[in-house]
């Protein structure tokens, strides 16, 4: 699966696989998935996941 995560600093917003997604967010794969199941959007720190492909 592929989810669009936008840098919150720069406002790029990219596709990417949910486990490099993970690692870029510090987030578990499966925190990820509940939260955009659950709200639509995960955010960390620096980053926003939203919309799964």
């Amino acid at each position: 699966m592929h989810i669009l995560v936008r840098d919150k600093r720069t406002g790029v917003e990219e596709w990417i696989p949910l486990e490099q997604a993970a690692a870029l967010m510090g987030l578990p794969a499966d925190e990820i998935e509940w939260a955009l199941e659950e709200y639509g959007e995960c955010e960390s720190t620096n980053h926003i996941a939203l919309q799964p492909e």
